[in-house]
């Protein structure tokens, strides 16, 4: 079995927990490119995400068969929230 570990922050030892975000979320400092998740990378799982919630949402909307509407609404609600905290965090 391989067990790896999280990156951790060159400048001041921080163990690295989300990688979508630039700059370490201890000191502030600009983590180097390879512990930085890609922007097409970012991309990709926010796509999983928004595809991962709707097949959740789906499954629940056809096993309740109430509230198909509102779950859908949510699913965007949510997608356009990654969206946003993408660009965000890779504007800084």
């Amino acid at each position: 079995m391989t067990v790896t570990t999280s990156p951790i922050c060159p400048a001041c030892g921080f163990r690295v927990f989300n990688r979508r975000y630039p700059k370490c979320e201890s000191c502030g400092t600009e983590l180097p490119r390879s512990l930085v998740y890609s922007a097409a990378e970012r991309r990709a799982l926010i796509e999983a995400e928004g595809q991962q919630a709707r097949s959740k949402t789906e499954d629940q909307a056809s096993t309740s068969g109430v509230g198909a509407a509102s779950a859908a609404g949510e699913v965007a609600v949510m997608a356009a929230a990654y969206a946003i905290a993408a660009l965000s965090s890779g504007s800084s």
